[in-house]
């Protein structure tokens, strides 16, 4: 007969939490898009592209001051920035196995279309993709125009159509 594990008399199995999950934001110097991903999830954390209730960490990469929808999130619940936009910051924290925030929160940065070349927009677009449910995005080539009106529409200044006097 084999012997079966039970709990103590009087104590109950405790239910494991969710998952810790980060946000990450922009471009993580040194690391393509999959890689900086793969080391988050290597130290045990999910990836989220919204916050919610197991999110501990915003991640903020080159150009993550342009994913305003990030930002407000991680301001909204409270949750600590770590900035690794200084090379080498973010191979370090996973080396030593630790993300920690503490960094402050910029302001989202409003995109200014009109200075931007064609590739400088197709840049941010694809980036805000790929953190945004389209990860098997072309890296090169023309941003589907489903794509491009994805963005378009999560960075609008109107929430809707208003309501006629």
């Amino acid at each position: 007969m084999e012997a079966v594990e039970s709990e103590p008399e009087g104590v109950e199995a405790a239910e494991p939490g969710p998952a810790r999950s980060v946000m990450l934001a922009g471009e993580v110097p040194g690391y393509d898009w999959e890689s900086a991903r793969e080391a988050v999830r290597n130290l045990g954390y999910g990836v989220v592209g919204r916050a919610d209730d197991s999110t501990v960490l915003l991640i903020l990469g080159e150009g993550g001051e342009r994913n305003g929808s990030k930002l407000k999130d991680a301001a909204e619940f409270g949750i600590p920035c770590m900035d690794v936009r200084e090379p080498g910051r973010f191979k370090a924290a996973v080396l030593s196995g630790e993300l920690s925030g503490g960094d402050p929160l910029p302001e989202p940065a409003k995109a200014d279309w009109s200075q931007m070349s064609t590739r400088e927009r197709n840049r941010v677009v694809r980036a805000w993709a790929r953190e945004n449910g389209w990860p098997s995005l072309p890296v090169q080539g023309r941003v589907p125009m489903n794509v491009r009106h994805a963005y378009e529409l999560a960075h609008s200044e109107a929430p809707g159509k208003t309501a006629a006097a």
